[in-house]
């Protein structure tokens, strides 16, 4: 009797060889490595896209705190400029406005001057110089002796004026000096010992002035 032979799974018969079905199990294989291949690129890829993503959002941070940083220095900068450009304006024009007004002052004391000087025009001018002197004279204690001096081109004038002076103040003895002063116009007073000095021209009385002057004409600014 012959025996009949069973066939092993897995396994062919040919030519009374049994053969194992590699191409089966080669196959199997090959999908079960692309499957844990396909999962490990998936989960590498979601890995790499996740670290990407913190890179570029820490990175976005630090480049919106570096803009902003940048953005406050700039306006700082600018704030800083501008204010210091505003002062160097401010003071540039109050710098203009000092000499512009100081400019006008001095051509103000100048005219006062000129027009102090065109006094000896005046058919009154011996009533001026003795308008000018009295003004001194009222400060002498009674009994002193006053000499008065005129400038060179008044000479004329003072005979006249020292009579006018010794009618109003007669406990003074006033006499006039045809010695010329050194003065432009109005009178030079001193006393006879020459311990004192009074210089009443029109250059002192500017001076007095210059204070009124200079009010009155910043008021007018």
């Amino acid at each position: 009797m012959t025996e009949k032979k069973t066939e092993a799974p897995g396994k062919a018969v040919r030519g009374g060889a049994v053969v194992y079905d590699e191409r089966k199990k080669l196959t199997e294989l090959q999908g079960m490595i692309l499957s844990k291949g396909d999962a490990a690129r998936e989960r590498v890829l979601s890995e790499a896209r996740e670290e990407a993503a913190k890179w570029v959002e820490e990175q976005t941070r630090q480049l919106e705190s570096m803009v902003a940083s940048i953005k406050a220095d700039a306006a700082k900068r600018a704030k800083e400029i501008t204010s210091r450009q505003l002062a160097e304006a401010e003071a540039v024009r109050d710098k203009s406005r000092l000499r512009l007004q100081s400019e006008l002052v001095r051509k103000a004391l100048v005219m006062l001057q000129n027009a102090l000087s065109a006094f000896d025009k005046r058919p009154d001018y011996d009533a001026i110089l003795t308008g000018v002197a009295a003004e001194a004279c009222e400060r002498f204690l009674g009994g002193q002796k006053v000499k008065m001096q005129l400038r060179a081109e008044d000479a004329s004038h003072g005979e006249a004026v020292a009579r006018a002076l010794k009618l109003r103040f007669p406990e003074l003895d006033i006499a006039f000096d045809v010695t010329p002063a050194p003065i432009k116009g109005g009178v030079y007073l001193y006393s006879e010992e020459e311990k004192w000095r009074v210089v009443a021209d029109w250059k002192t009385k500017v001076e007095e002035m210059a204070d009124s002057v200079a009010k009155a004409v910043l008021a007018e600014l």
